[in-house]
């Protein structure tokens, strides 16, 4: 049986209390952050997770190049797709858009394949 989970009374200090914002100066801050119990860690500066920086300066292009053609992608077929609710291609006789938009996502699609063997798995 599951026990109901109960308020942290320690949390509960001047800050949480007044209900309008309060600026710290640096000592204050300072002073506060020095008594703190639990901290979290941000981004690592010291040290690179990604390897040298020319690797992770060549992921994050790559990444955020294929995450633009995928949300074009994705647009794209939100397009084609009303299109066809619309009724334009059989209004056309030919559904060639359709074929050209399906043949973009699944080459965006394998070019993703590459990358992550690439980058996650080599």
């Amino acid at each position: 049986m599951m026990q109901p989970l109960k308020k942290d009374t320690k949390i509960n200090h001047q800050l949480t209390k007044v209900k309008h914002k309060t600026i710290l100066t640096r000592a204050e801050s300072e002073l506060r952050l020095s008594q703190a119990s639990l901290v979290i860690e941000g981004a690592n500066l010291q040290h690179n997770e990604y390897g040298t920086k020319l690797f992770a300066d060549f992921f994050f292009f790559i990444t955020g190049f294929h995450g633009f053609h995928v949300f074009s992608g994705v647009i794209i077929n939100i397009i084609i797709f009303f299109n066809v609710l619309v009724g334009t291609y059989e209004k056309r006789k030919s559904y060639e858009m359709v074929e050209k938009v399906g043949l973009y996502w699944h080459f965006v699609d394998l070019v993703w394949v590459f990358v992550f063997t690439v980058f996650y798995l080599v």
